[in-house]
């Protein structure tokens, strides 16, 4: 079993690199004045805990990680909270937020966020990704590579770039789940 605090802070430190990243590839060009700089993202995980009740009803609730022991197969929501905290609409906002290795990614929310599979360097539909490995063929050791579609636990990065303005004052959320590896 893996300890909700170790968990956390593995979960942790990807939640943080997509902060830092909140308007990446962008972000080394954004001035002071750059409207998007009031656009702040506040990000958290949630566990997804399926459970019955005293009558035998199902229902899902959602735990902070902290309130639960956390173990492989665990279901986890991300959520990544946005707001213009700004007085002007902003154009041209992107998130990047990466997939931490502990996580196998299983889906997003929003249909217009792009995936990538090889470390955030591409980005597109997942159907239309593929995954390039070397396998080794039989005892001559000889190095072949194979492509295959890639699946939803070869994700390693969620780009949401927004094609509408975000309003001053406005707010919204982006969604991802996966599964504790």
């Amino acid at each position: 079993m893996i300890e909700a605090a170790i968990v956390v802070g593995i979960l942790t430190t990807g939640m943080v690199a997509a902060q830092a990243a909140q308007a990446s590839p962008l972000q080394a060009s954004i001035q002071a004045a750059d409207p998007r700089a009031n656009v702040k993202i506040e990000s958290k995980v949630l566990v997804e805990r399926t459970e019955q009740d005293a009558t035998g009803q199902t229902a899902t609730k959602l735990y902070q990680p902290g309130d639960v022991k956390v173990i492989p197969g665990d279901k986890l929501v991300f959520i990544n909270s946005y707001r213009n905290t700004g007085s002007t609409a902003v154009t041209g906002f992107v998130v990047n937020n990466p997939v931490h290795s502990a996580v196998a990614f299983t889906g997003v929310n929003e249909d217009w966020a792009m995936l990538s599979v090889d470390g955030g360097k591409n980005y597109g539909e997942l159907i239309g990704l593929t995954i390039t490995e070397m396998n080794k063929d039989g005892a001559e050791s000889e190095s072949v590579n194979i492509t295959r579609a890639a699946q939803p636990s070869d994700v390693t990065h969620i780009r949401w770039s927004f094609d509408r303005a975000i309003a001053a004052g406005a707010s919204g959320e982006l969604r991802f789940s996966g599964i504790v590896k």
